[in-house]
This record gives structure tokens, sequence and C-alpha cells, in this order.
């Protein structure tokens, strides 16, 4: 009588599993059939939209199984044994491996890419795979994962675009600004002369004004005190601000450029003090505290964030911190098309006591802190800072609008094409490192 064994039907029912599942991406599977040494099938990829294939393959070698408990299993991993000569078999090939363990009483399978997981000596000695049941399901979210090690080892090849659409947030904000120039002879040649007797009149006279060729540019009104004490208010001119801000000619976009910028002094006061050296804007230190914390209204919800932390302990004098960490951001205004844009990038601050610049380390720092933090904790920042410059200097009950500058926020970028998070995210630096708010940076995500 003849027979076919149950391990046959548990065999079929795993390629069963990994055909459907390699379907479902949009690949195709090519099943060995016939006399095979260690390779049960191929996965071809293919373009689902287009439907190309490029004769990009990869090796799959199934293992399917109806065992209950799995070797040293727990709820998050379980280990799988290779005999030394399939391990030799799988890595002698051209071709990468995919080693698929399926479970189909439970309707599910996991995966892991051969050569990559040996290529660990420790590895290669324990001869087994441990697949993390988190990480490594097959499914269809590993599709460009599988892709990417099909890449890997065809240098020049592309991939079936990961045709997903998500939106993309743009580190600009809209910029709105007084809507009169006014122009008016000075005898003052300099920005640092007209500045110097100015303050003399009015220390807090608003500093958004230019000085070119003994002429006074500025958002205010120069026929009023304290401008006309150094201005000719009876030539004074008045302009709509579009003349500059829409003009191609390079030295009124570079003067509007400075003005908006002399502009962005006197918004973010009295919350932000400035850095001339880096350029940058930060929080500044509290008198009485050593530590800052500010809310804004991240992507989700409204989250605090320190933006002001000290650090570390003197070593002449413990009780004292080491340094202090601000959070910053470096801003260019620029004008794309008919409309003013302000790109923000965001970084960090870093003071001896909290106000004097740490000269000696805080290059260091900052360059130590940016290799650390990833794409949540710029996003994280940039839209704290969002959040900040679009709501920082509108009308309250105790003071008016800012009138010569706002931001305004932008929609995301919609698009067609995008990569995988996950394809990235594994590639990200540590999260727990102490300088990095990584709490944070994920809740604002």
């Amino acid at each position: 009588m003849k027979k076919i064994g149950r391990s046959d039907i548990i065999g079929q029912r795993g390629m069963a599993h990994i055909d459907g599942v390699v379907h479902s991406m949009g690949y195709v599977f090519y099943p060995t059939g016939g006399v095979e040494a260690g390779i049960d099938g191929y996965i071809e990829l293919r373009d689902e939209q287009t439907e190309v294939v490029g004769n990009l393959l990869l090796q799959v070698q199934g293992k399917s199984t109806e065992r209950q408990r799995l070797q040293a299993e727990t709820d998050d991993s379980f280990e799988f044994p290779c005999s030394e000569n399939d391990i030799s078999y799988w890595l002698h090939g051209t071709a990468p491996v995919l080693l698929i363990v399926v479970l189909p009483e439970r309707g599910t399978a996991y995966w892991k890419s051969i050569k990559e997981w040996f290529r660990d000596p420790e590895r290669l000695k324990a001869r087994k795979v441990v697949f993390d049941k988190n990480n490594d399901e097959f499914d269809r979210n590993a599709k460009q994962a599988i892709a990417a090690i099909a890449l890997a080892t065809s240098p020049g090849a592309v991939a079936p675009s990961a045709r997903i659409q998500e939106d993309l947030l743009v580190n600009l904000l809209g910029v709105s600004f007084g809507k009169t120039l006014y122009w008016a002879p000075t005898d003052h040649a300099t920005d640092k002369s007209f500045g110097a007797a100015l303050r003399e009149i009015d220390p807090d006279a608003g500093g958004e004004w230019i000085v070119r060729s003994k002429s006074v540019l500025s958002f205010h009104d120069l026929d009023r005190w304290p401008w006309n004490k150094l201005c000719q208010a009876e030539a004074m001119e008045e302009f709509g601000s579009d003349e500059w801000a829409d003009s191609d000619d390079e030295d009124r976009q570079r003067d509007f450029v400075a003005l908006l910028n002399r502009a962005m002094g006197r918004f973010v006061q009295p919350t932000l003090w400035h850095d001339r050296d880096s350029g940058a804007y930060y929080f500044r230190k509290p008198r009485d505290r050593d530590k800052l914390r500010y809310a804004y209204k991240s992507l989700k919800s409204f989250v605090p964030r320190d933006v002001v932390k000290r650090y570390g302990k003197r070593r002449d004098d413990p009780t004292r911190p080491a340094y202090f960490r601000h959070s910053a951001f470096l801003h260019r205004f620029t004008r794309l098309g008919s409309e003013w844009y302000a790109e923000i990038t965001p970084t960090y601050h870093f003071t001896r006591d909290g106000y004097k610049p740490d000269e000696l380390f805080g290059g260091e720092r900052l360059k130590r802190i940016k290799e650390l933090e990833n794409n949540a904790a710029v996003m994280g920042q940039f839209v704290m800072w969002r959040h900040f410059l679009t709501t920082h200097g509108t009308a309250t009950l105790y003071a008016d609008q800012y009138p010569f500058l706002g931001f305004l926020a932008l929609d995301p970028l919609c698009l067609e094409v995008g990569v995988p998070d996950d394809l990235w995210k594994s590639q990200e630096g540590d999260p727990g490192s102490p300088l990095f708010d990584w709490a944070q940076a994920e809740a604002a995500s």
C-alpha cells in the first residue's frame, strides 16, 4: 500500500504558506520541485504596479514544524538548529538564502537571511538561528527588507518602488511680514553708528532697520520718534514691502533678508537669546532655576521638553554643573516661487553656567549629540520650534501681536512613493544615550 507521510504533508503546508505570503507581497515564488539539496524555491522580485521583473532572486529554504514548543522558545524568540552541511551549502552559493520557519498550526512564519546571520563567527560556531518573534515575522510587511537583501548582492540594481503613500514633514514655515517699508536719508553710514545713536535716544527702540549708503530702510515709520531724530524725515518715502520681497534684484533681496533677520531677533524676545558666533537662537536659562521645560503641541498632543538642562559636575566644584545644554535652532529665509519661507534647522547651544558659551567643549558636545540623535529626535525638535514660532508673538491680554514678522505651519507633502519606516529605524543610533531625550522624541513623533 502506498503512503504519503505526515512529514510530507507538514512540509507542503509550509510551502503553501510561503507561497501565499510571497504572492501577497506582489513577488513570485518558484518551488524547486524534484531533486534538491537544500533549497526549496526561489523568490523573484516584481513591481506590483508595472508588473516588471528584473531577475532579482533569493533562494528559500523552508522548515515547517507542528511542534507545540520550539527550542528555547520564549514569548519573544526561539532557536532553530541547523546542520553543519546545511550551513555549508547555504553559505557556499552566490545567491542570498532565506531560512523560513513555518508554524502551520499557528498560521505564522519567521525568516532570517542566512548569509547575514552566519557572518558572525560566534553564531556560525553555535550552528543555530535565533528568531525574534517581533521583528522576523514573514508576512507582507517583510517585503522591503527582503528586497534590500536581494539588492545587497547586486550592486547598482534597483528594487521595485515602495509604492506606499506617506506624508512628508518639511522643515519650512511660511513667512508673513509687515506690508510697508520706510526709507529715509541719515547722517550715519553704518549699522553700528546708527544703532549706537539710536540707543542713546531710546534703549528699547526696535532693531528692525538696516543702514545702506547713508539711508535707513525699516519696518518702522521713520517719521515718528525716535527715528525722526536720526533720519531726514521730510525726505522719507513709503513703499509696499513687495517692492523688496518680490524683486529679482539681488541687492534688494539681500537687504530684505537682512531686514527679516533683524525682525527675527526682535520677534523671539524675551524667550530666546542669540549666539552671534553660530547664529543660533536658544532658550535662555531662568535666573532662579537650572532647568526649563517647554510644553508644545506635538503631532499628537501637548508634551513637555527640557529645553535648558544642567549636566555633569565640575571637577573643581562638584556642586556646580559641568555644562548646560540649551535647545536651539538655526534659520534661513528663502523665497520659493513667489512665497517666502523660513528653513528651520534644530540644533543645540552649550554654556558653562547657563550664560557663558562653552568655548572649550561646546563644539565637541554638539558633534557628539548630532551623532547620537536620530530622525525622531530631529523631527520632535522641529515640531517644537514650529509650535514656538507659530504661537510666539501673537496677541494676548497684555501685548499686541508682533507686527513685522509671523510664521505659518505648512501642510505635510503627500508622496505616493516612500520608504517603510521599519527599514531605516533599525539603523538609527542608540536612543539610550544620556545626551538624548528619547522619551520626549517618542512622545513628539
